[in-house]
């Protein structure tokens, strides 16, 4: 399992483990990709992240990693989610976004990862069951919520596609938060580029050299 450099002391983290195993109950093998806004910033800790965190799986297939929580008070941006990219030996890659809620206890991704098409190719596993607790007061969430609570947690991935080489790709999306972007030449090939939020709905992408291709905005 990748180790972490020590945090600073006023810096808030929550523990995010997990395990990976195959249909038949063999431990996946591979990493994951916790990638927060490309600039988070959180003054009462004097800190700024840049980066993503990635973490490998063990032999048992799990994995542990101290993360920032997404509903940190006083960070900028706010209402962000992390986007968590699982590459496994054997599996084609899958992305989707999570909120890490702050936790004195560790967090299973098991509880809080989406559901997907093809999450049927390996199997999360969660802990032991805690006892029941007492039923909530009934409510009514309407068709229209449900939609609203899908698209702020886990949108969709919006695509881009630039035809004519240019060192600047300026991509217009719809997210309600700074999305992650990755990049592709025209043969398919992942390539890096400086990326900038210049307003709320749209990136912009630079280059050395002018490049052709598309992006994923997740």
């Amino acid at each position: 399992m990748t180790s972490t450099p020590d945090a600073p002391v006023a810096l808030p983290l929550t523990r995010l483990k997990g395990r990976y195993v195959a249909p038949d109950g063999t431990p996946l093998a591979g990493t994951l990709l916790f990638a927060p806004p490309s600039v988070l910033t959180l003054p009462e800790s004097d800190v700024i992240s840049t980066t993503a965190a990635k973490v490998t799986l063990d032999n048992e297939g799990s994995f542990e990693v101290p993360l920032i929580p997404t509903d940190t008070p006083g960070m900028s941006p706010q209402r962000w989610t992390y986007q968590v990219t699982e590459r496994f030996k054997g599996l084609p890659p899958r992305v989707y976004h999570i909120l890490l809620p702050a936790s004195p206890f560790a967090v299973d991704l098991a509880d809080i990862a989406p559901v997907s098409p093809y999450a049927g190719n390996y199997l999360p596993v969660s802990g032991p069951r805690g006892p029941k607790g007492e039923p909530g007061a009934p409510g009514e969430v309407s068709v229209e919520q449900l939609g609203a609570l899908e698209a702020r947690v886990a949108p969709k991935p919006q695509e881009f596609a630039q035809g004519a080489p240019s060192t600047e790709w300026m991509i217009t999306h719809s997210m309600p938060y700074r999305p992650s972007v990755l990049v592709y030449d025209t043969s398919g090939r992942e390539i890096g580029g400086s990326v900038e939020y210049p307003t709320p709905t749209t990136v912009t992408v630079r280059f050395a050299y002018a490049e052709t291709g598309s992006a994923i905005l997740h």
